[in-house]
C-alpha cells in the first residue's frame, strides 16, 4: 500500500503553512497519479508470468482530504511483490481446502489409485501482444537450445490454431468439443538431428509433452458477443507421476511498492514546487 499524506514532513514548515488546503489536495492528487503510473510501469516490465495479476491488483487511488492511497490486492500480486517459497502445487491445488466434484465439474476428482487428479488450464495468447493473458505463443521458448527462433515458433503455432475447430461454450457451461492441436503436424523448430526435430521441443525435462500439444481453439458465446482464448490442459495427480513436477519455484520479492514509495518522497516536493511557480 502506497500512503501519499504527511505532506508537511516533505514541505519546508514555513512554505507548509502558506498552504491553502485546495493547493494541497491538488497536490497530493497529482502526486498520488504519478506514482500509481509508476507503479504500473514498474510492473510492466517484470517477465513474470504473475505479472498481469500485479497490474491488475494495484486498485485506483483513493483520497480523503489531504491523503491519497493506492493498494495492491490480490493474492498471486502479493506473491510478486513480497516473495513466496518453494511449493508443491498438489498442497493447494488438491489439498483439502478443494472440494470432490464429479467429472465435468470444477474441484477434483478421484482416481483408481485412492487419490485425486484435476485438470489445470492454462492461457496462451497471441504473438506479439504481450503477456496479456498467459504467455504469448512461443515466448517461453526463448533461449531454448533446440528452438532456433521462438517468434517463428510461436507464429507457426498460432497460425496452426486459428485453423482448429472452435471449442464452444456458452454462459451456461455447456461445451461442444472442437479440434485439438497436434504439434507433430508443425514445422521443424528444433534442433537439426535428434528425436525433436520434427515437433516443438519439450519445455522442461520432466515435461511428457510439448506445451502447445492439445491446444484448443474456446469460443464462448454470449447474447451480443463472442469471446475467444487457446487454452491447453495438463493433469495433477496426486498418485504417480514425476515428483519434481508441479512444483513452483521460490519467488523473488520485487518490493515494487518500496520503490514507489521512494519516488513520492522525491517528486512531491517537486511537484509542489512547479504547482507554486504556476500560480505565481
Amino acid at each position: 500500500m502506497i500512503i501519499v499524506r504527511n505532506m508537511e514532513m516533505l514541505i519546508p514548515p514555513e512554505v507548509f503553512a502558506k498552504l491553502n488546503p485546495a493547493v494541497l489536495r491538488s497536490v497530493v492528487q497529482d502526486v498520488a497519479a504519478g506514482a500509481r503510473h509508476k507503479w504500473i510501469q514498474l510492473a510492466s516490465k517484470d517477465k513474470s508470468h504473475l505479472k498481469k495479476a500485479y497490474i491488475d491488483g494495484i486498485q485506483e487511488v483513493k483520497y480523503t482530504q489531504n491523503t491519497a492511497v493506492i493498494s495492491l490486492v490480490g493474492e498471486m500480486a502479493h506473491m510478486l511483490e513480497d516473495g513466496a517459497p518453494q511449493v508443491d502445487m498438489r498442497k493447494f491445488l488438491l489439498g483439502p481446502n478443494v472440494p470432490v466434484a464429479p467429472m465435468g465439474e470444477r474441484g477434483k476428482h478421484r482416481n483408481a489409485k485412492g487419490g485425486y487428479y484435476r485438470a489445470i488450464p492454462f492461457r496462451h495468447s497471441t504473438p506479439g501482444t504481450g503477456d496479456v493473458v498467459g504467455q504469448a505463443m512461443g515466448s517461453a521458448y526463448a533461449g531454448h537450445d533446440a528452438v532456433r527462433s521462438a517468434g517463428n515458433l510461436g507464429r507457426e503455432v498460432y497460425k496452426a490454431a486459428l485453423q482448429l475447430k472452435a471449442t464452444t461454450s456458452n454462459p451456461y457451461g455447456k461445451t461442444t468439443w472442437g479440434d485439438r492441436l497436434n504439434t507433430e503436424n508443425l514445422r521443424t523448430y528444433g534442433t537439426v538431428t535428434g528425436p525433436q526435430q520434427r515437433m516443438v521441443p519439450l519445455l522442461k525435462p520432466h515435461h511428457k509433452t510439448d506445451i502447445y500439444q492439445g491446444m484448443v481453439r474456446q469460443t464462448t458465446v454470449y447474447a451480443k458477443a463472442q469471446q475467444g482464448q487457446y487454452t491447453t490442459f495438463r493433469t495433477i495427480s496426486t498418485t504417480g507421476g514425476d515428483p519434481s513436477s508441479w512444483i513452483r519455484k521460490p519467488i523473488e520479492a520485487r518490493h515494487y511498492a518500496e520503490q514507489v514509495a521512494a519516488y513520492v518522497q522525491k517528486v512531491a516536493p517537486m511537484a509542489l514546487s512547479a504547482f507554486l511557480e504556476s500560480e505565481a
